[in-house]
């Protein structure tokens, strides 16, 4: 759980400075398609089912929290720091997923199976640590009172989400 807090904590700090990755943050192992679709890059200003788009969000999470334009700015530069290997990382994955989908309709035996799974699965923790480590450098950025409303903000994302659902601590 607290790594779930934690890797949404990094995926609303990534998107609330503009970010363009789509962090892959789910605790189970999704199926390929599944996989896909967390690696790609977000291109859409406004999501399709009519939920404000990364930028409102980026807004909304600005004022919840009360973060300066310096503070803005770390955060900004923290991202940039990490975005290259999070989007080789995720290209890597991306990769992996269509060659396991194309091994899946094929022919493969189950070992070669396992062993693309696990190839996925080595990418997505390292994925994984990188984000725990963005989320530890920008975590000195706030402040307690920060961190605090943080902590509101998500329970409310949650409870707005269902709240009690296995993946409710977790960006869809």
């Amino acid at each position: 759980m607290i790594y779930r807090e934690f890797a949404l904590i990094v995926t609303v700090l990534t998107l609330g400075v503009g970010g363009t990755m789509a962090l892959a943050s789910s605790s189970h192992e999704p199926s390929s398609s599944v996989l896909l679709a967390e690696t790609k890059i977000l291109a859409q200003e406004e999501e399709e089912d009519g939920k404000p788009g990364r930028r409102a969000r980026a807004e909304q999470f600005q004022r919840a929290l009360n973060l300066s334009d310096q503070q803005m700015q770390q955060l900004g530069e923290i991202r940039k720091k990490y975005r290259p290997q999070m989007q080789s990382l995720a290209q890597q994955m991306q990769g992996k997923a269509q060659e396991l989908n194309r091994m899946m309709q094929g022919n493969a035996s189950e070992d070669q199976l396992r062993s693309k799974h696990q190839e996925i699965a080595n990418l997505r923790q390292q994925m994984g640590n990188i984000r725990f480590e963005s989320m530890l450098e920008m975590r000195k950025i706030l402040t307690a009172e920060q961190r605090q409303k943080l902590a509101q903000f998500l329970q409310q994302r949650r409870q707005g989400r269902g709240g009690n659902r296995p993946n409710s601590g977790v960006m869809p």
